[in-house]
């Protein structure tokens, strides 16, 4: 044999075998995932809905990727902006190139997580006992129910299963290689998949905390006594490649990041109580449903036969295979693990999950050591049963499961007719939806996700105003769409305000009605006079006409309506900025800054005639008189201006007020309100608003125009801080803390008594991680009002940036 040149070692023989049967595994997950895809019609749920509306964002994103230029990675990186991070999104373009950009393919790129799951899990089996445990912990890592269910759905715990799966095999590889040259690459590879597992969720780098801290005592153990410096160089090398890898989305969203954990885990102890760490059921909650993750005939046989197993060779004086310096590892691992499941605010079965391909691992590995004609029956049987489990789980048989399932739904909702009939009314027009319903298969998430589908024309939102102000949600939306029967976890009292006033409102009438497979009944409601509306004309002489109709009085202080009406190529106006002023003889003025169409006319060819119905509001501050409407065109994109002439407009500001606008304010005059808060340090409200303002305008368009606009007024009166503060706002909202901080700078200089404006100041340095600059700028805020509230936390956070842990330490306690 030794003198055959090409004849393959048994190793190499079973690796090739190994290989297959993997293969086969994979192939059959899939064909049955995509004959449950060709039976089910249901839509995506609230998370998954949301998932799915960022990925089809990444994907429009990347029909035009500019790879050099850094402000395009910026603006991808923003589109995650949660803990929820952007790889599982980028993982999921190859599909919708291969199959469409469809809630299909969504779920099909699961395929690839699968893959990665089963050579992640091989891999643990073979290095902690044999190629046998490998092979069958592999396979029921995808038979058990709970890998099914969230295999045939868009959720991002099934990516981090496979990233946080294969991260572990690269730690387990790094922590028991034998030479120099294997220890880094192990070292390389697992710097590379913690990174994965970050950008998948950075929460789910906790379940790893008992390994990290391992290793890094280790580290500092072999330093101090053996003088060995590797294994803190290696841990220094991963450090820095996990690093290096997640900064570019970290750094951008950081803020963001740790805001949505923390809101994440108030969701969980506001809607899980009786389920805290300090409760009984808490602990026990997990171990109680292991029955139904791994289903009890599956479960009932691997406990059975590893029992078997373990009579077996305590009769024969024998010890299981594997180290017990592995199993150690791997325990320590799974028990940190389960703590970190423990002490979370919220208890759901598929956050145990990333877990379970680990803790599969020691349960098929005793019954190795059977006989060999006792395993072939054993796997045999497994294998069957695991098949039977995995078909009955998502599909429906005469018999009954008795954990979880998730059969196909055959009947659809009418999702698409919803925003297809909305689409018919603005085909222009990007629309807003406000949806009053957060029932399963209805609700602002997976309807979101259908208008970015039909060509990213409608937008779907939950209404957010507080209960007590529900009208501000009323007078903020054109669209709204209800539904009777069973209206969710999250739709109160609020929305029932709100059907109820719609229904009841000459303002708004009933534009469809569709019939829903539960036995409810949707319905679209339209204002009858759109904020917006666009038509297809003729193109005008000239490039760009207005016509305005104001009422003749009104009184400061109190909303009232201005309708603008434009006529031009879409092209032109898209490229227009208007810079609208009503102002008196004195040079007093309120302005209503807008692009046409507030952001939201699609891009085209054609002209048309664009209708605009505004509220505006002039200060309270204004003096009585006449003021006189003046207009400016502000191109986009060379920062021309040129005068655009109206008829003589008027506005007679006194005490007769004109009549009450029904909608909202614009949008950009809104932040222009705002921005005012900034100057008196009222943040909270300030925020509690402009989260309302995103409702309204899901992407933000309000902020480019209103950035866009001020830079322009402050070009004539560059200390006007009426638009420096708005202008800071916008930036701040816009996360370019270059372009904010640059403005506070000039804020401070035109204002510096105002203690805020320095704190605004060093927030915007930290954001930046400037340490040094913002306790600078924050003692200057401290030396002119040292009450202020979040003063003390701000100093410390700049004492961490700069290295100074004592004097955090104190500032944290109040010492300082």
């Amino acid at each position: 044999m030794k003198s055959f040149p090409f004849a393959r070692s048994p190793a190499h023989a079973s690796d090739r075998r190994d290989a297959l049967i993997l293969l086969g595994f994979w192939l059959l997950s899939l064909a049955i995932d995509g004959l449950w895809r060709g039976f089910d019609l249901a839509p995506p749920a609230w998370d998954q809905g949301d998932h799915f509306s960022r990925a089809l964002a990444f994907w429009q994103a990347w029909q035009s990727p500019q790879l050099l230029d850094g402000g395009w990675w910026t603006q991808l990186w923003q589109l995650a902006p949660t803990y929820r991070g952007p790889l599982t999104y980028l993982l999921t373009l190859p599909l919708f190139s291969l199959f469409g950009a469809n809630w299909e393919s969504a779920i099909a790129s699961n395929g690839l997580f699968s893959g990665l799951l089963l050579i992640s899990t091989y891999g643990l089996g073979r290095l902690y006992a044999n190629r046998t445990t490998g092979l069958v912990a592999a396979g029921l890592s995808l038979a058990v129910p709970l890998t099914i269910i969230q295999r045939v759905d868009y959720l991002i715990d099934y990516s981090l299963t496979a990233m946080l799966t294969l991260t572990w095999l690269c730690l387990s590889l790094w922590q028991f290689a034998r030479t120099p040259k294997r220890r880094l690459g192990a070292a390389i590879a697992s710097g590379i998949a913690i990174a994965a597992v970050f950008l998948t969720r950075p929460t789910g780098l906790l379940f790893l905390w008992l390994p990290f801290l391992w290793l890094a005592i280790a580290a500092v153990l072999q330093l101090f006594r053996r003088y060995r410096w590797q294994p803190l160089a290696e841990l220094l090398l991963v450090s820095g490649i996990a690093g290096l890898l997640s900064w570019p989305w970290f750094s951008t969203n950081w803020l963001t990041i740790l805001s949505s954990i923390a809101n994440a885990r108030d969701w969980g102890m506001k809607y899980q109580e009786g389920l805290e760490a300090n409760t009984l059921a808490g602990w026990l909650y997990y171990p109680e449903n292991l029955p139904e993750m791994l289903s009890p005939w599956l479960l009932g046989v691997l406990i059975v036969s590893s029992a078997s197993a373990g009579v077996w060779l305590w009769k024969r004086g024998e010890s299981g295979p594997g180290s017990r310096d592995r199993w150690l590892w791997l325990a320590g691992f799974l028990l940190g693990a389960y703590l970190v499941c423990v002490l979370g605010s919220t208890k759901v079965t598929r956050f145990f999950l990333p877990l379970l391909p680990s803790l599969i691992v020691p349960l098929v590995t005793l019954p190795t050591v059977l006989p060999r004609r006792w395993q072939v029956g054993l796997w045999t049987g497994v294998g069957a049963i695991a098949i039977a489990v995995g078909l009955q789980t998502i599909f429906p048989t005469p018999l009954r499961a008795s954990w979880p399932t998730r059969f196909p739904q055959t009947q659809a909702w009418p999702l698409a007719e919803i925003i297809e009939r909305i689409r018919e009314t603005q085909p222009q027009l990007q629309s807003t939806l406000a949806v009053l319903t957060d029932a399963e298969a209805l609700n602002a998430f997976n309807l979101n996700a259908e208008g970015q589908k039909q060509d990213f024309s409608v937008f779907a939102r939950q209404t957010l105003a507080p209960e007590d102000n529900w009208q501000a949600d009323f007078r903020a939306f054109d669209w709204f769409l209800s539904k009777t029967g069973d209206q969710g976890v999250m739709a109160g009292e609020r929305e029932k305000r709100l059907v109820e006033a719609i229904a009841q409102s000459p303002e708004f009438q009933s534009v469809g009605q569709w019939p829903l497979p539960d036995g409810s009944q949707a319905e679209l409601w339209q204002r009858r006079a759109l904020t917006l509306s666009a038509k297809p004309i003729t193109c005008p002489s000239q490039p760009l006409e207005l016509t305005v109709t104001a009422p003749s009085q009104a009184k400061a202080g109190q909303p009232f309506q201005i309708t603008y009406r434009l006529r031009g190529s879409i092209e032109q106006l898209r490229n227009s900025l208007l810079l609208i002023s009503w102002q008196n003889d004195r040079d007093r003025l309120w302005v209503q800054d807008h692009q046409p169409g507030l952001g939201y006319l699609k891009a085209g060819r054609d002209c048309v005639e664009l209708e605009e119905r505004l509220t505006t509001q002039a200060p309270d501050s204004l003096p009585e008189g006449s003021y006189q409407l003046q207009v400016q065109r502000l191109d986009r994109e060379t920062g021309d201006r040129q005068i655009l002439r109206t008829a003589p407009t008027a506005i007679a500001l006194g005490s007769t007020p004109a009549p009450i606008s029904p909608t909202a304010l614009d949008p950009v005059s809104r932040l222009h309100q705002l921005g005012g808060l900034l100057e008196t340090g009222q943040v909270d409200p300030l925020f509690a608003d402009v989260s309302l303002l995103n409702q309204g305008d899901p992407e933000q368009h309000y902020l480019h125009q209103a950035i866009a606009s001020l830079q322009a007024r402050l070009a004539d009166e560059p200390n006007q801080l009426d638009w420096l503060y708005p202008l800071t706002l916008s930036y701040v909202l816009e996360r370019q803390a270059p372009q904010a901080e640059a403005v506070l700078q000039r804020i401070v200089a035109v204002n510096p008594d105002n203690a805020w404006n320095w704190t605004y100041l060093g927030f915007v340095q930290l954001y930046q991680f400037q340490g040094n600059k913002a306790q600078q700028s924050l003692q200057e805020a401290a030396l002119r009002q040292p009450e202020v509230p979040i003063l003390p936390t701000l100093q410390a956070v700049a004492a961490v940036q700069s290295g100074q842990w004592g004097e955090a330490i104190a500032r944290l306690r109040g010492e300082k």
